[in-house]
């Protein structure tokens, strides 16, 4: 519907027809989960257009349950099958757009076709759940899945009263994330009372007399369900284009150029349908978000209709709510962008979202990574309850101009108390970052702690808070010394192991290294975030 929209202030003349298979057009499918969880009241509020707008307000005429089954590419017509009646006719066309989304993933497995068992990828999809959900016939949910709509689901299940396990195949939810930030907000879901289960795949659905869900069996356990949401993912919806000859990318989505264009002249792809650039790699990649697919429509309806634009690629943008934390990833992740080649740096970094002084101060933890032979910036990922999306597009902007970490820290941000640190939580972390690069500090990683204790490695871990702090909770087997009494105790360390100091944030722990490396030890980290960026229990 953009594209048909801009197509048609672009020409007010040509004839514009849309085709679509669905009965709603032009509506905020971002906004479902929460009319699930009854944040929006009523779905009209996420319808935005009805079809008879677009015809009396631009004359485009919207055909709804109508199904496009072939695209003749030599005779330049589309044949449409009306799904009410199952009548077939045909369409010419001087220029095509394909914009046929992506399709939920819905593995083939026993008791599948069970009742209860959803995906929500449309407004009907919502509707007959929340319709069940408000019957109160469910106790208890189980999401199949921990991406993004599978947490955003889960979120709003628990406010309406339902008990909901998340069941996550690979070893981490939020898989776009790296697993030290991911695990941070797992840790948030389990304190808000969901059960999260990782590294475990639904094997089968069992349900009930009436044919309806009653469990779901992994392969380590059964669960109680009375509902399940499969939330495992889509994929482009390319077969249409496919079947008509059009050019299918390594991503498995349309191949596309700048300007949108197929390998069919007069043929244009866009939206989750279509392939695009990642600005920090250059390769293709197939991110399905509903923010790329208004770019992307804006610029084919200009070049359809005789104009010139392109559209240069994305960053892998996203966020996401998740009870009280933001949840933001930009770029590439420390694990995507050691796979692509890259050798990386990394900090995590917890800072204020404001002074900490003004009322409504909160903290965020920001990851941020770089590639250490140019020094550019190759993603963040940020959480916390504070303002955690300024930052996202923050880094989203240096990444689209190939920024370097050390011009990163020194962008001229807004500044004031309610908005802001005087150097700025994105600033903070690109300090500590350059100084990771440039071998001024030498930080650790929690995880990269964690899978040192794993391995049972010899090393004194070093708790530098008060007194007050150590005895509210520490990392087990750490030697406690007070930060403002290092200095007169440094020999009661052995300085033949490997020490690593940490904090509650990791700036006394950072000042604490400092200390010890001015005493001549040589084997000394730091470990970044310190114990706001530990993802397990802390040992009372």
């Amino acid at each position: 519907m953009k594209a048909a929209a801009k197509a048609r202030r672009e020409s007010p003349t040509i004839n514009i027809t849309v085709i679509t298979e669905e009965q709603y057009i032009s509506y905020a499918s971002c906004g479902m989960p929460y009319f699930i969880g009854d944040v929006i009241k009523d779905s009209k509020k996420l319808i935005i257009r009805e079809p008879s707008y677009f015809k009396n307000m631009h004359n485009i005429d919207v055909l709804i349950r109508h199904q496009a089954t072939t695209i003749d590419t030599k005779d330049r017509q589309v044949r449409v099958e009306y799904l009410e009646n199952g009548q077939d006719f045909a369409f010419k066309y001087d220029k095509l757009i394909i914009a046929t989304g992506a399709l939920p993933i819905i593995p083939p497995l026993p008791g599948i076709s069970l009742e209860n068992i959803f995906t929500l990828r449309t407004i009907g999809d919502a509707i007959r759940i929340k319709t069940l959900v408000d019957s109160g016939k469910v106790k208890n949910a189980v999401i199949v899945g921990g991406g993004l709509i599978g947490l955003e689901i889960a979120e709003n299940l628990v406010q309406r009263s339902i008990k909901v396990t998340v069941v996550e195949l690979l070893d981490q939810i939020l898989p776009p994330l790296d697993r030290d930030m991911a695990l941070l907000v797992q840790k948030h879901l389990i304190a808000k009372g969901v059960e999260v289960i990782t590294s475990d795949g639904v094997k089968s659905f069992e349900g009930n007399a009436n044919n309806t869900v009653s469990k779901v069996i992994t392969a380590k356990r059964q669960l109680q369900a009375d509902m399940v949401i499969l939330s495992i993912g889509v994929r482009p919806n390319t077969k249409l284009a496919q079947d008509a000859g059009i050019e299918i990318g390594t991503t498995r989505a349309i191949k596309v150029n700048e300007r949108m264009e197929t390998n069919i002249p007069d043929i244009y792809a866009i939206g989750d349908c279509a392939e695009s650039i990642h600005l920090v790699t250059g390769k293709p990649v197939w991110i399905a978000l509903g923010s790329t697919a208004a770019k992307m429509g804006r610029i084919a309806a200009i070049n359809a209709t005789g104009g010139y634009d392109t559209f240069r690629g994305v960053t892998g943008t996203m966020i996401v709510k998740v009870f009280d934390l933001n949840v933001g990833k930009v770029g590439l992740s420390e694990r995507e962008a050691i796979k692509e080649g890259f050798k990386t740096e990394s900090a995590i970094v917890p800072a204020g979202d404001i002074s900490h002084y003004y009322p409504g101060a909160r903290d965020i933890i920001i990851k941020l990574i770089a590639d250490t032979a140019t020094k550019k910036v190759l993603g963040a990922q940020i959480i916390g309850e504070g303002n955690v999306d300024k930052r996202i597009d923050i880094i989203a902007t240096a990444l689209t101009f190939g920024a370097t970490v050390d011009q990163v820290s020194k962008l001229d941000l807004a500044y004031a108390p309610p908005y802001a640190m005087a150097m700025d939580a994105i600033i903070v972390a690109a300090n500590v970052l350059t100084n990771k690069l440039s071998r001024k500090t030498d930080g650790i990683l929690p995880q990269k702690v964690i899978d040192k204790l794993d391995k049972g490695e010899t090393f004194i871990l070093l708790d530098v808070r008060t007194e007050m702090e150590y005895m509210s909770g520490r990392i087990k087997g750490c030697i406690h010394i007070p930060l403002d009494k290092l200095s007169s105790r440094i020999n009661e360390l052995d300085n033949t192991k490997e020490i690593i100091t940490y904090c509650r944030a990791g700036l006394r722990a950072a000042q604490a290294y400092r200390i010890l490396k001015n005493a001549g030890l040589k084997n000394v980290k730091y470990m970044d975030g310190s114990i706001m960026a530990w993802p397990n229990e802390l040992e009372k």
